[in-house]
């Protein structure tokens, strides 16, 4: 509950901004299902807004040296985090669709790969996508970058960027990739009482 809380504060930040959600790191989806329920619910025509995760659903492709934490327990290795749950997502996605408004309308959709390759590759396919959220969620610092630098030019005034991992000690990856790919001092970072870990920023 108190992660939809977080993510239905987010999304009330761009109800009103044109473009769509990003989400880096979908494990179960819950974040996923969660804002296109918010979307189905709160602007059911809206049909140009989708909701679009990306995942290894495999773990972390990758360990960079800026992953490096000098805590006890490594939480970053090659394979951590990992998620066997596109198939089920893929019927969850259905039978959303099946119950709202212009449901032939394709809403969710799941990239399904490294962040450092998928991401780029989408823009190319989808030269036509403006961002109005950007969730960074994947907790390590390559494919943090590579969503950072392929969805921020395409986030307008008013849209929302928000981590998952930000000031994390086990996650020093996502910290260092925001610090090079973006000005931290221009940005606001917003927390709420409920979510200790996440914060978010309106740019």
């Amino acid at each position: 509950m108190l992660r939809f809380l977080f993510r239905s504060q987010m999304f009330n930040e761009i109800l009103n901004i044109h473009g769509s959600i990003i989400e880096c790191g979908v494990l179960y989806g819950n974040g996923l299902m969660t804002f296109s329920h918010l979307s189905s619910i709160l602007e059911p025509v809206n049909h140009t807004r989708k909701v679009i995760g990306f995942d290894t659903f495999s773990g972390f492709p990758s360990n960079h040296p800026k992953d490096k934490s000098n805590q006890t327990t490594n939480t970053t290795e090659v394979g951590a985090m990992a998620a066997d749950s596109k198939e089920e997502l893929e019927r969850c996605i259905n039978m959303f669709d099946q119950n709202r408004s212009i449901g032939h309308v394709p809403k969710v959709e799941l990239v399904k790969g490294d962040l450092v390759e998928t991401a780029p590759d989408y823009i190319e396919k989808n030269p036509h996508l403006v961002v109005s959220l950007l969730y960074l969620n994947v907790n390590i610092y390559e494919p943090t970058k590579a969503a950072i630098q392929a969805f921020v030019p395409r986030m307008p005034k008013g849209a929302v960027i928000a981590f998952g991992e930000l000031d994390h000690p086990e996650c020093p990856g996502e910290t260092l990739a925001v610090l090079e790919g973006l000005n931290l001092k221009e940005l606001e970072l917003k927390r709420v009482p409920y979510d200790t870990t996440r914060c978010y920023a309106v740019i």
